[in-house]
């Protein structure tokens, strides 16, 4: 079953928070092979999309920091961390006191299993400065 986080941000700033991926005895995941999914609704309707990151974790693929502005999905891919930045262009679209409904989905590389690794809720609050 998934893991619920539920951030309180403030409308059209960026978003960044990390987890790790551990098996049952802590050891962290090699995600080497897996490919993660991002996707972040106004609904849990499909057609309701307001951002999608994907990013698939291969043999060479080295930790890269994504921007603020656009946001994506970064992985450190031998300790089991992924991070995820909602980039600042999205989140200044948020409905204000609403929240937004999102899931990460990660997809094995051995059988093409999916498992969904969180999901909750971005809650907006309005912001006073605007950019």
């Amino acid at each position: 079953m998934a893991n619920n986080y539920n951030p309180t941000i403030v409308r059209g700033d960026t978003v960044t928070w990390a987890m790790t991926m551990t098996d049952g005895s802590g050891l962290t995941y090699d995600l080497t092979g897996s490919t993660f999914t991002m996707q972040i609704r106004k609904s849990y309707y499909p057609g309701d999309e307001i951002v999608e990151y994907q990013k698939g974790v291969t043999a060479g693929t080295a930790f890269v920091a994504v921007d603020g502005i656009t946001g994506g999905l970064s992985i450190e891919k031998t300790q089991g961390l992924v991070y995820v930045t909602v980039g600042s262009n999205y989140t200044k679209n948020f409905p204000p006191y609403v929240p937004v409904f999102y899931d990460i989905q990660m997809q094995y590389p051995n059988n093409g299993g999916i498992v969904t690794v969180l999901r909750g809720t971005i809650n907006n609050l309005l912001d006073v400065t605007e950019n």
